[in-house]
């Protein structure tokens, strides 16, 4: 870094540390003032006062540090030119956008720290202060967490849907939880039998088991009982059976059968095997059938509670359904005090994404500032690719405006230079008043296209960047004329 450069930093960073501190002591001692009433109401602590203004501080910031930079810059470049250093500067060959270098490397800095503290470290900052708001008022329930009711999610690219009757956002516990959820593809049914007759149509099975695989990974397969077969499942009767391919056997000149059988259907993927089948009387030994799940075989699954534990999701006290398929009215049902789910992909936060989301979208009203994470937008529309228009619009809508938002400081080094740096003699409020003013004005546009842009009357994206854009040119174009 140029000697030339460091002035400028100090010369900035000092009015910028004076400007920056006045105002949140002005904004905290005139809010603490405002709200002392509701404080004692609520009896709450010094600590628990730091905390309330800690995570007021994302709102705070987006304004308070643009305004302070643009206060900063107006200061330091007007005595730059009050004392002809700028004239100095450009005499010696250096031009105005190579003098202001360190202040857009301010700009960019601010821009990051803005979009760090905002999608990084205060990203729950709104459920937080609901949190400790009920902490004094409601103290055993905010120890408990923060419990949301009735939440239904639906994941329609696992074919999944959640139906909550309570989800507490800070210890991920689950009540009364339903699951519905498709087979994935790679689930098999096999039904096993020691034996197995031929009668009235149906063979009836001896000890027969049907173990269900709920994906390739299963080891713990869903097991039940299975007393018959129909002729359509097993392939047909004793007849049938005697075509598939296997060793002819003769006991006796009354008693003729076949080992060792085995089918293969290569269109449904499902295979039989038999140790043997005896014609006379229609026996079967040692069957076993294997079959790939039908896409609209389901799985189906009420608890009482659950955690998140280990990476995965953990139901208590949970009954389980599995229909073969969507006409299956004999469900395999399954009782387990506690079931691992290690397949399934929605993890706590996604969920959490889903109730801000849910909640923010439930509003009559639109919003008149980007309150959501970019990652709970991108992981909401992900999961619901069709929106209608109303909800995309405000989705889309926030989504820029969180983006362009950090930028706003980079603007205001845009406009500050033009107000602060010409040479010559003028009044110092003149530059303060003017760049003021454009501010106050760039702040209006902001709100107007974030209206219109949730509305749907202009295209989100442009909404949310229309301020950044006409007055980022504008910037540049003034600070192009500066002589």
């Amino acid at each position: 870094m140029r000697l030339l450069d460091r002035y400028l930093f100090r010369e900035l960073l000092v009015p910028l540390g004076f400007c920056l501190a006045a105002f949140l002591l002005f904004w905290i001692t005139f809010d603490v003032f405002g709200n002392l009433d509701t404080f004692q109401e609520r009896q709450w602590t010094l600590g628990d006062i730091g905390q309330y203004y800690y995570l007021k501080l994302p709102e705070l910031l987006g304004i308070l540090l643009p305004v302070s930079l643009l206060l900063a810059l107006l200061y330091a470049l007007t005595q730059h030119s009050r004392y002809n250093e700028l004239i100095a500067m450009r005499a010696a060959g250096l031009s105005l956008w190579r003098i202001c270098l360190p202040y857009f490397f301010t700009g960019f800095l601010f821009c990051g720290c803005l979009f760090l503290v905002n999608e990084q470290l205060l990203t729950d900052a709104p459920a937080r202060l609901q949190q400790l708001e009920r902490r004094r008022v409601q103290p055993q329930a905010a120890a408990r967490g923060r419990w949301r009711e009735r939440v239904d999610f639906r994941n329609p690219l696992a074919a999944r849907h959640w139906s909550l009757g309570a989800f507490n956002v800070d210890t991920t516990e689950l009540r009364q939880a339903r699951l519905a959820m498709r087979l994935p593809v790679g689930a098999r049914r096999e039904i096993r039998a020691e034996t197995a007759l031929w009668t009235n149509g149906y063979w009836l099975l001896s000890s027969g088991e049907e173990r269900i695989h709920r994906h390739e990974e299963d080891e713990h397969p869903a097991i039940g009982t299975r007393g018959f077969l129909s002729a359509a499942e097993m392939g047909g009767g004793p007849a049938e059976l005697a075509a598939w391919t296997g060793v002819p056997l003769t006991v006796s000149n009354s008693v003729v059968g076949w080992t060792n059988l085995v089918r293969e259907d290569p269109e449904t993927q499902q295979a039989w095997t038999a140790r043997s089948l005896l014609l006379t009387n229609g026996v079967l030994a040692g069957f076993r059938y294997v079959q790939p799940m039908e896409r609209s075989a389901l799985r189906k699954l009420i608890a009482d509670g659950g955690l998140w534990t280990n990476g995965h999701w953990r139901l208590l006290n949970a009954r389980e359904w599995i229909h073969r398929s969507g006409t299956d009215a004999e469900p395999l049902e399954l009782l387990h005090p506690e079931l691992d789910l290690p397949e399934l992909s929605e993890t706590p936060e996604l969920l959490r994404s889903e109730i801000r989301v849910g909640e923010v979208l439930s509003r009559a009203r639109t919003m008149r500032s980007a309150e959501l994470p970019i990652r709970d937008v991108l992981a909401y529309r992900q999961l619901h690719p069709q929106l209608p228009r109303r909800d995309r619009d405000l989705l889309e809508t926030q989504l820029h405006a969180r983006i362009a938002a950090p930028w706003t400081c980079l603007v205001v080094v845009l406009i500050a230079i033009p107000f602060g740096a010409p040479s010559g003699r003028r009044n110092i409020f003149y530059g303060v008043a003017g760049s003021l003013a454009w501010g106050f004005l760039y702040f209006t546009v902001q709100r107007l296209g974030f209206a219109l842009g949730q509305s749907g009357t202009i295209p989100p994206w442009l909404g949310a960047w229309l301020p950044n854009a006409t007055f980022g040119s504008i910037g540049l174009w003034m600070t192009a004329r500066v002589r």
